[in-house]
């Protein structure tokens, strides 16, 4: 099975329009103003992308949590060194690479 990316642009717009209604119904039931409801809507559709966005970032960059590895992982002490000139076995840490996708 494979998954469109257009699945996910629709996904994120339809919960955008969800979240933000929400904001924007709650702000106006608590102060009566639907100035104040308006306005915080609006900050939030804005505001709310950039956060994500920055988590995002975040957990790419420093958060390993569920992130497993496709390629048996080489301890140290298994690296085998060989004569000088010749070449040494050595690993090194892949980074996850987010390709486009061609149909």
């Amino acid at each position: 099975m494979t998954v469109s990316p257009k699945r996910h642009i629709a996904k994120t717009i339809s919960y955008r329009i969800i979240s933000t209604s929400i904001g924007f119904l709650t702000m106006w039931f608590v102060t009566g103003s639907i100035e104040v409801g308006a306005t915080f809507g609006i900050v939030e559709l804005v505001w709310k992308p950039i956060q994500y966005f920055i988590h995002e970032r975040i957990w790419y960059k420093f958060v390993k949590y569920g992130v497993n590895s496709t390629q048996p992982e080489i301890k140290k002490d298994e690296v085998k060194s060989t004569d000088i000139n010749e070449n040494t076995t050595s690993t090194s840490t892949k980074r996850l690479v987010y390709s486009k996708r061609t149909d």
